[in-house]
């Protein structure tokens, strides 16, 4: 059961970089190899950068959650959610081209490797493209908790939260989950479709990162 001091809601603009140093933190086993990869530190010019995409990202309509402990008034935990969906509202499916216009790879950070950052961004797209094809469905492309705060339950409320989102709209939902996040989303319904990695090793770094590509059916 989830710590019933915690509350789910949006994220506000301003709490955009909060959100960005608890990312920074419940990166750093991970995506920070990737996303870092020449030092796995970013600078502060890049965490401003972040912070700022945050709040573009707020602005354009994309779903940023925030789980606060409401007896300190600290956020732990957030999430972003996005539904994706064809631009015609009367249309059941997306159209190719309107499924490669979202799947583009972003301007990558002065920290990045050039290659590393666009096999990243190309194994993702390249899963989504395969397995959701043109179909609307949600997906989560981010849940972290602060180290600190793990195992009180904020993951399964900002899970919870898109879940039911995606149930309402009858939708399937999609995620690419981190070894350790695999067996949370098991517990509310993904079920694993494959498995996928980045060897980080063919760019002389420290390992290969793994995720289960996993897909919750539509309810409903």
């Amino acid at each position: 059961m989830p710590d019933p001091k915690l509350a789910v809601s949006l994220l506000a603009p301003d709490e955009a970089e909060q959100y960005m140093r608890i990312r920074h933190a419940a990166f750093v086993h991970d995506v920070n190899k990737i996303f870092y990869f020449h030092q796995h530190e970013p600078s502060q010019a890049t965490l401003d950068g972040v912070t700022q995409s945050i709040r573009d990202g707020i602005a354009k309509g994309i779903l940023y959650l925030k789980c606060v402990d409401t007896t300190s008034g600290e956020i732990i935990a957030g999430a972003r959610w996005r539904y994706i969906r064809p631009n015609d509202l009367y249309a059941t499916s997306r159209t190719w081209e309107e499924v490669n216009a979202e799947l583009t790879i972003p301007e990558m950070y002065i920290e990045s490797h050039p290659d590393v950052w666009r096999a990243f961004y190309e194994l993702f797209n390249d899963s989504k493209r395969k397995h959701m094809g043109t179909r609307p469905y949600w997906v989560l492309d981010t849940l972290v908790t602060h180290p600190d705060h793990h195992r009180r339950g904020a993951g399964g409320l900002l899970l919870r939260w898109g879940c039911d989102k995606a149930d309402e709209a009858g939708m399937e939902t999609y995620l690419e989950a981190s070894e350790m996040g695999e067996p949370l989303y098991k517990k509310y319904g993904f079920d694993p479709v494959e498995h996928i990695a980045l060897d980080l090793r063919n760019w002389g770094g420290p390992e290969e990162i793994r995720w289960t590509l996993m897909i919750r059916p539509a309810k409903g």
